[in-house]
């Protein structure tokens, strides 16, 4: 007994030293998971590695967030269902891109940890689980992403492309979240890849050409073509509106043309962004001519230097005085 003991000890010591001395999974900075075994089940019926728990005890002693983060709300959205299971959404996604943009700031593993740490603070125990096997695979799937080659710019490199995008999230997701997670772009990807298509076909004139890209616009889904619609107003009210700047227009009658379309708040908005490019066209003008003075003042070069830094510093705040800079070394023969 008196020697079977401290073998004991021994071997008890050393299994704890190795239980310290063990990173987390993937302390390497890479996945933990591979595309070969990539969940083939929905999600509904992951319950998150063993390694949950473990992640949301280190993700609680975190104390200072990323930098970029400060002032910021995290997007997107994370909820469960009356069963208590995870509502997978594209804004499951969009929460899983918040924190995954500060990667660089921090190491995965601790964006990992607070990840963790947030689902088991927002969600119920199964749906926090599920959301961090989603996690996983998202994770997994942006590092196998990395792999694939740039497509070329030509219609059938950037169709390939999407082929293999959409492959690829098949073998690391289900159908629910390809859907979710993918399914919006993918569809709009596939307009763009048609609409420019049809655009380059040379064997089309520009009546056929119309008339194919309002067929394509009419088969697309109600929220594709309400987004696509909604995108090209403000281009189009801005071209109105630079029609009637050219005919003399008072500001009044572009005020209630923006109203109209847009809506009081927006047309204020708009109306304030003019006052301010108005205003600073005014002072980046002065500061030209004083500038062209100073440069043909015959002043040595470090006179006339230091007298247009002490122009810009009277004339700008910091920020403006770098698009200052920009601009002169533009002008700058």
């Amino acid at each position: 007994m008196r020697v079977w003991i401290p073998s004991l000890l021994i071997v008890l010591v050393l299994a704890a030293l190795a239980w310290v001395l063990v990173p987390f999974p993937g302390d390497n900075g890479q996945p933990t998971v591979t595309p070969t075994s990539a969940p083939k089940t929905p999600v509904r019926a992951q319950q998150g590695g063993d390694d949950f728990e473990a992640y949301v005890a280190r993700g609680g002693k975190l104390d200072e967030t990323p930098a970029s983060w400060r002032g910021t709300v995290p997007d997107g959205e994370l909820r469960a269902d009356a069963n208590g299971d995870l509502v997978v959404s594209e804004g499951v996604r969009w929460r899983f891109d918040y924190f995954l943009s500060a990667l660089g700031e921090e190491d995965l593993n601790v964006l990992r940890a607070r990840v963790a740490a947030h689902l088991d603070q927002v969600l119920p125990p199964r749906a926090a689980r599920q959301a961090w096997a989603l996690f996983e695979q998202y994770v997994g799937y942006r590092a196998a992403l990395r792999g694939l080659e740039e497509p070329g710019r030509e219609p059938a490199a950037l169709r390939r492309s999407l082929e293999e995008r959409q492959a690829l999230r098949a073998r690391w997701f289900d159908a629910t979240a390809r859907e979710a997670f993918f399914g919006f772009r993918d569809r709009y990807d596939r307009f763009a890849l048609a609409r420019r298509e049809i655009l380059e076909n040379e064997g089309l004139n520009q009546a056929q050409k119309e008339a194919r890209l309002a067929e394509l616009e009419a088969s697309l889904p109600e929220d594709l073509r309400g987004m696509i619609t909604a995108s090209r107003q403000p281009v189009r009210l801005a071209a109105d509106v630079a029609t009637l700047r050219e005919q003399g227009v008072s500001e009044a009658r572009i005020y209630q043309l923006r109203e109209q379309e847009l809506g009081a708040e927006a047309a204020d908005r708009l109306a304030a962004l003019d006052r301010r490019r108005e205003e600073w066209d005014r002072r980046y003008q002065a500061y030209r001519e004083q500038r062209a003075a100073i440069l043909d003042s015959g002043l040595a070069p470090a006179d006339r230097d230091a007298q247009v830094q002490a122009l810009r510093e009277r004339l700008f705040e910091e920020q403006e005085r770098r698009r200052v800079e920009a601009l002169d070394r533009i002008d700058s023969p």
